[in-house]
């Protein structure tokens, strides 16, 4: 049971389809980034632990470099990026889970005639994949990663081009994400937002990124569509 009972009313009127973020939010991919990060800094001679990575979770690989190595020295990023891949394909949770709730808040969802698609800063590939692993593709119509030329989050580019391969209008549309990133991006699109937060300590920080609405499960997310009086759709897209 969701610690949020309800979410505030009117939040998803209006809405033609839902855009999701990837790690964190569907799935419980934490502890396979850290790791992977936290050994490719140790294989360039930094010494990054697992904790301070988790506080840069969202951002693409290049920004997670120089958060922490102040030099631009392109072969030595590139390096750290091989190594974070190699790590991370040799982690025992290279394929994480479904996070608690998703499966049920993303089956209400579709129940109620929602169009779902991810809009995430990993490459498409990946992304596909991981979702295939753990057996949430069937409930996207569409996988949007950050492919060149796309700029990753907080730009708006990953969002918008998701609303479109769904046929909706931003305006029309709900993000859901764990970051700031997500939300600043479906602020860049025109979109409602929505924060998932799993645990106290991240309810806690979720509450002061601006988003419309917190929840710390998707399946309150996905109650709450089932229950909203019936929906009005609209054909008009940007």
């Amino acid at each position: 049971m969701s610690l949020l009972q309800r979410l505030p009313p009117g939040l998803l009127d209006g809405v033609d389809g839902v855009v999701f973020d990837l790690d964190g939010t569907l799935i419980d991919s934490e502890k396979a980034i850290c790791a992977a990060a936290s050994l490719a800094f140790g294989d360039i001679g930094r010494d990054v632990d697992e904790a301070a990575v988790a506080d840069h979770l969202g951002a693409p690989l290049d920004e997670l470099y120089a958060c922490f190595v102040d030099d631009a020295d392109p072969a030595r990023r590139a390096h750290f990026v091989a190594r974070y891949v190699h790590h991370h394909d040799e982690h025992p949770d290279k394929n994480p889970p479904a996070l608690p709730g998703v499966v049920d808040g993303l089956a209400l969802l579709r129940a109620r005639g929602l169009p779902l698609a991810v809009g995430t800063t990993k490459p498409t590939a990946r992304a596909t994949q991981q979702l295939q692993a753990c057996g949430l593709l069937p409930h996207f119509a569409h996988v949007q990663g950050t492919d060149p030329p796309l700029r990753p989050k907080p730009a708006p580019d990953v969002v918008q081009v998701a609303c479109r391969a769904l046929g909706v209008a931003p305006a029309r549309a709900l993000m859901v994400g764990d970051t700031a990133r997500d939300v600043d991006a479906a602020r860049a699109a025109g979109c409602r937002a929505i924060v998932v937060a799993y645990g106290a300590h991240r309810l806690q920080v979720a509450a002061r990124l601006g988003a419309d609405a917190v929840v710390d499960s998707l399946a309150l997310l996905g109650a709450t569509a089932a229950a909203a009086r019936p929906r009005v759709t609209s054909t008009s897209t940007t």
